[in-house]
């Protein structure tokens, strides 16, 4: 399960678009000079961050041809940049103090440069400005997460949750942690382990009611399909042939069909195996389409 926890929390940390969520429109004039201000620090920030990207790029095709400049250089530069960003919030924020929005998007700038406490702070601030923001609890769920403090993700997560019951996005990530997580959701939850991939299960069909073409999530809740204790081999098919129906290229579709080939390996059904392995190309999935070939027909034994 080690495997599938690191799959799990990686996507956890990614939430893309959350900053900016919750937007209002400006109650008169002023508001849109705010909003309008507003609307430009966000743009310098995505310009600064891309220049960043492409200064990091560019230098990494240099040094392959061993011409790039010394790594400690570019940190200091870019370091310079991205300070000009915080400069430009820290100005934002001392005209504004209580602007939500500008406190989410900052911390998701600290939490992109990996300065956690500083993003953890903004969030805090934001989650004291506006209780019942959930964009605010749900990325405070991501730091406690990422820094170890479980059961402070489980609540916090949760609370997003309860505010925004038709946002798949938090019910997706509670479903992750607790399955990520079985011993701490168990003494959390006051629960048998063996309940615990069924309540992360729950969570995760909530999700895709919510979300039903979203492939990520499809491939989570099968993912999360492969804990169950005995392994619920239809369940677990059905999960896997709802995330191929929605797979958004071929590569996407391989992926799939290696785990599908897994299952039926494992309940014996050596010709479905074989027939989703003969349809896997991608030398990225050759080392294991081999092993489950392998176990499929394994070599004769010595004599």
């Amino acid at each position: 399960m080690l495997s599938i926890r690191n799959i799990f929390f990686a996507a956890l940390l990614i939430v893309p678009g959350q900053a900016t969520a919750q937007e209002v429109k400006p109650a008169d004039a002023f508001d849109a000079v705010i909003e309008r201000e507003f609307r430009q620090l966000l743009e310098l920030d995505d310009k600064v961050h891309d220049e960043v990207d492409e200064w990091i790029r560019n230098n990494a095709k240099l040094a392959a041809k061993q011409v790039g400049i010394d790594p400690a250089s570019l940190d200091l530069q870019v370091r310079q940049r991205l300070g000009e960003v915080g400069e430009a919030y820290d100005g934002f924020l001392n005209r504004h103090s209580g602007h939500v929005r500008a406190r989410l998007a900052y911390g998701s700038f600290f939490s992109d440069i990996n300065e956690i406490d500083k993003a953890m702070a903004q969030w805090k601030k934001a989650c004291e400005l506006a209780p019942k923001n959930p964009v605010a609890w749900n990325n405070l769920g991501k730091a406690h997460g990422k820094q170890g403090r479980i059961t402070e993700a489980f609540r916090h997560f949760a609370r997003a949750g309860e505010l925004a019951p038709r946002e798949a996005l938090y019910h997706r990530n509670l479903a992750t942690l607790i399955f990520s997580y079985p011993d701490e959701a168990a003494r959390h939850y006051l629960i048998d382990r063996s309940q615990v991939v069924p309540k992360s299960l729950e969570l995760f069909k909530k999700a895709r009611a919510l979300d039903p073409k979203n492939f990520t999530l499809a491939t989570d809740a099968a993912m999360a399909q492969l804990g169950t204790q005995p392994l619920q081999a239809k369940a677990a098919i059905a999960a896997w042939s709802d995330a191929l129906a929605l797979a958004p290229s071929p590569v996407a579709k391989e992926g799939v069909m290696i785990h599908l080939a897994r299952i039926h390996a494992h309940l014996g059904e050596a010709d479905t195996a074989r027939e989703l392995l003969a349809k896997v190309h991608e030398t990225q999935f050759a080392e294991l389409k081999a092993g489950i070939l392998q176990k499929l027909d394994p070599p004769p034994a010595k004599p």
